[in-house]
């Protein structure tokens, strides 16, 4: 349902390749947006559901049972050979979040209002949180097992139970009125909604036990009888959502009936008062980006969140954010979790030039950068390299291993995306706020001492420049003993 792309394809249940439609199932006439996707896909459909809805386009079938994701032509689009990728005249970009941001700001603006800062940050905040959080629990340990996508889960009541917290988590907090972030539509529920509706299915209750909530359903049915081009995860030439999960077990019976509740009007967003605090602390290279962010724009900076002492855990922060992680952003009675749900929303609330929305294909490009970094990099640097010299986890099995694929994914990113001085050309971009700590993090002498990783020239003259640029990259280097540079340098 993720089907993120992998170099090869996934087998079904019973090890044979999962079979794929011929031809892409007829969808409404629309624009000349290409969404490269398979209909079985959760993580893929979102865009193609906006893109028919919008009017902008359509599915356009990328048969990962063929290796379409690897031929020349489809590396041109997406490097990490990943689906969904948006394709829009000779402009393409990858990461299913990125897709529906973009169609939204080119074709269907109040699906993202950008003129509304604090609500766009709710929306991404909404988004991310529901792919890094929900997501890894109710995909792979509840949906991918039944579907053929990956083994069932050694405890499958455990992984319910995981599954159904992080849903009841993300509802709460998001869901308050008929869709998440309101009582109107956003990019949020296109994200959320297929992978919902999925878990919906009998199959998936009749094999696996998880039922989801009553409010869930109930949002899941209010998405899609507001959005008719939902239909193409009901009928799909035999590969759509309720189809492909369908053929399955072809006798689990009807979807398990459910109770509605009458629903208030979603109570508005706290205001933010120009004071902005990035809580994090000075190590974290995900929470330095939004603080440099911060301090750049003159709206606020650094608050200490101790995680040593469990302060991510206190009621008092987990009221800005349920995940309890850091970076958190609050701005006066408005707070938002995700780094890059922090960086954007920094962006166009305090300094517009680092996402111009007036320019959607660079949005475009900036959140590819941005996304790609976050999926595709960071998992190679982060917890492979970086963390096991700084003590926040223990080293990688397969050293050899893990360098080589460390150096692809960088090598990958900055080919693709540096084309200029900076992602956006010339131009500072968030994106640039993403990837920079990290790799400065790289270039500190202890890294390569302990790891063996170096770090290209180009990326070396990139970061260099984006601190001769950003006058509060300083933050990097000197924190009272905690900075990037003082605690890397603490580990030599």
């Amino acid at each position: 349902m993720g089907c993120g792309g992998s170099k090869s394809a996934k087998a079904d249940a019973g090890g044979a390749p999962a079979p794929a439609p011929a031809a892409a199932p007829a969808a409404a006439a629309a624009g000349g947006v290409k969404v490269f996707a398979m209909p079985p896909s959760a993580n893929a459909i979102g865009p193609v559901i906006l893109a028919m809805d919008a009017g902008a386009g359509a599915l356009e079938l990328c048969d990962l049972m063929k290796g379409e994701q690897n031929t020349p032509e489809f590396l041109a689009m997406n490097p990490f050979h990943h689906i969904p990728t948006l394709k829009d005249g000779n402009f393409a970009i990858g990461e299913s979040i990125a897709n529906l941001r973009y169609l939204a700001i080119k074709y269907k603006k109040e699906y993202y209002p950008v003129d509304d800062a604090a609500t766009c940050g709710m929306i991404d905040f909404a988004a991310e949180s529901f792919s890094n959080e929900v997501y890894p629990k109710l995909g792979p340990k509840v949906i991918y097992g039944v579907a053929g996508f990956a083994p069932a889960p050694e405890d499958q009541a455990t992984a319910n139970k995981e599954a159904t917290d992080a849903i009841a988590t993300w509802m709460t907090h998001f869901v308050k009125g008929k869709y998440a972030v309101g009582d109107k539509i956003t990019i949020a529920d296109f994200k959320a909604v297929p992978f919902l509706f999925a878990s919906m299915q009998p199959v998936i209750e009749k094999k696996t036990g998880f039922v989801l909530s009553d409010r869930a359903k109930q949002y899941v049915e209010d998405f899609m009888a507001a959005v008719k081009s939902t239909e193409i995860m009901k009928s799909a030439g035999g590969f759509s959502i309720v189809e492909y999960i369908g053929s399955k077990d072809p006798d689990a019976g009807e979807p398990s009936k459910y109770t509605k509740v009458d629903l208030t009007a979603a109570p508005p967003l706290g205001q933010p008062d120009g004071k902005v605090k990035v809580h994090g602390m000075p190590p974290s290279a995900n929470a330095v980006g939004p603080t440099l962010l911060a301090m750049d724009a003159g709206c606020g900076g650094f608050e200490m969140c101790n995680l040593m002492e469990g302060a991510q855990n206190k009621p008092e922060f987990l009221a800005l954010n349920p995940f309890h992680h850091i970076p958190t952003v609050q701005d006066g009675a408005f707070a938002i979790g995700e780094s890059g749900a922090c960086l954007r929303y920094l962006a166009l609330k305090y300094k517009k030039a680092y996402y111009p929305v007036e320019d959607p294909q660079a949005c475009g490009l900036i959140d590819f950068a941005l996304e790609s970094f976050a999926n595709e990099v960071y998992k190679k640097i982060g917890g492979p390299l970086i963390y096991p010299v700084l003590g926040f986890a223990g080293p990688a099995e397969d050293k050899e291993k893990a360098l080589k694929e460390a150096n692809e994914a960088v090598d990958t990113w900055v080919k693709h995306f540096l084309k200029g001085k900076f992602v956006n050309g010339d131009k500072i971009s968030i994106a640039d706020f993403k990837a920079v700590p990290f790799f400065f993090y790289l270039m500190q002498p202890v890294m390569e001492e302990k790891t063996g990783f170096k770090l290209s020239d180009t990326v070396k003259t990139y970061v260099n420049n984006f601190i001769a640029a950003v006058g509060a990259s300083a933050f990097m280097k000197e924190a009272g003993g905690y900075s990037i540079v003082e605690f890397a340098a603490s580990k030599a």
